[in-house]
């Protein structure tokens, strides 16, 4: 995990509501843009234990209103040291909060297929701390389009989701992937 710490960018932690913790760093790649990641709890039952971590762009509008964009599609040629510092703000998180788990999955297919690459390229250092699991919703039928990303077409039923160790030759089949820190971080 030392890998992914030392290739990541400073962040901060800005926030530390139990319901919300915020994350801000800022990505320095052709251009400076603040980025935020965000870690919510679900507020379903059965769910207690579970946090989204999401991230994106922080924009500011004229009336000096924040913003986050999880739909932005810039390339600033800094992807692998971005998702590196996701990861490392996982671990910052779990180590405050070691019994809850973490979900993770794109919004879009295409961004869905990028955080598992990087989570396959980066896996040895994140499998050094993490246990990673794949999660698949059977009957789950997704609709995309490009202003809302992926959407559930039906209510999720959170006792049909399969969860197996994580396993990067059947990828393509997680709708979505766990974290949760290992017993000897806690």
């Amino acid at each position: 995990m030392e890998d992914l710490i030392n290739e990541s960018y400073e962040f901060e932690q800005v926030d530390s509501n139990p319901l919300h913790t915020k994350y801000d760093f800022v990505s320095k790649g052709e251009r400076e843009i603040p980025k935020r990641i965000a870690i919510i709890k679900y507020p379903h039952p059965g769910l207690e234990r579970y946090y989204n971590l999401g991230f994106g762009n922080i924009f500011i509008d004229e009336n000096g209103l924040e913003s986050i964009s999880d739909m932005s599609r810039e390339n600033n040629k800094d992807g692998k040291k971005v998702l590196k510092t996701v990861f490392t703000c996982a671990l910052d998180f779990l180590s405050i909060s070691p019994n809850s788990i973490l979900t993770i999955f794109g919004n879009t297919s295409a961004k869905h297929r990028l955080y598992k690459m990087g989570l396959n390229n980066n896996l040895a250092s994140i499998e050094s701390c993490f246990i990673i699991k794949g999660g698949i919703i059977s009957d789950l039928k997704i609709i995309e389009n490009a202003e809302t990303g992926k959407q559930p077409n039906s209510i999720i039923n959170i006792d049909k989701v399969d969860y197996q160790r994580y396993d990067p030759s059947k990828c393509r089949a997680y709708n979505f992937i766990t974290f949760e820190i290992k017993d000897e971080f806690k």
